[in-house]
């Protein structure tokens, strides 16, 4: 994972890499044929979740599977049997901060998650971490590095497998800014480049997309999402 500082730039409402030249992939055919026989995990809080419901809206062949599961943290599933595409979310373990009910069947690190995947040419791996910003920063050292020695067995018995890292995004500050704010959050991003920098894993820089785009917003607007999506889109196809 190599990247400069900042990564990239937004031009007429566009995301920029620095260190390549994204594609813009916005036709829905185009998009089925990437997707097509894809297996995609996404692993990580809310703001991952969010590309869930951006998939559902782009592509009206991707439907819900209901699994039975109950609240707003619960695992989410997106089909397209025709096409063999399966994308899912799951919320990383604990930390997980909410106000809200949450079940805790099937709480998993996303360490042991990795762990469990096959992996091949067709399978995708996005993962975000937040929720840690509340607690000692020698928490989410430990739990990066340990998410950085899956993604090593993972990519030793399936080199084909894509890996991609959304890092956090800025979010507003007019409350709560010594717990979590983007002083905090800032000094977690740099430590996750700094202990992937030797992977060969994708990035998707969210922290410097969303100051580009001003979003000081904890859920950035659909036209970061987007960004993020036709990068991630770019990543595996």
């Amino acid at each position: 994972m190599k990247s400069p500082i900042p990564s990239g730039y937004s031009l007429q409402g566009k995301w920029n890499p620095a260190f390549c030249k994204l594609t813009q992939l916005s036709n829905v055919d185009v998009i089925n044929d990437c997707l097509k026989g894809k297996l995609i995990y996404l692993m990580g809080d809310s703001t991952l979740r969010q590309w869930m419901d951006y998939f559902s809206r782009l592509v009206k062949t991707l439907k819900y599977f209901d699994h039975h599961g109950s609240g707003p943290f619960k695992k989410y599933i997106l089909l397209d049997p025709e096409r063999h595409i399966h994308i899912q979310w799951k919320k990383h373990g604990h930390p997980f901060v909410t106000n809200q009910l949450y079940s805790l069947k099937n709480n998993e690190y996303i360490t042991r998650e990795i762990d469990r995947v096959a992996g091949d040419r067709n399978t995708a791996i996005v993962i975000t971490l937040g929720h840690f910003r509340l607690f000692p920063v020698h928490i989410f050292i430990r739990r990066v590095i340990n998410i950085q020695r899956a993604i090593r067995r993972l990519l030793l018995r399936s080199p084909d497998t894509k890996v991609i890292l959304k890092a956090e995004n800025i979010r507003e500050m007019h409350n709560e800014a010594e717990q979590v704010g983007d002083f905090h959050g800032n000094i977690q991003y740099l430590i996750m480049r700094d202990i992937f920098r030797d992977l060969n894993v994708g990035i998707i820089d969210a922290w410097d997309m969303t100051i580009a785009y001003d979003s000081r917003i904890l859920h950035p607007p659909n036209s970061v999402i987007e960004n993020q999506i036709n990068m991630f889109l770019n990543y595996i196809c």
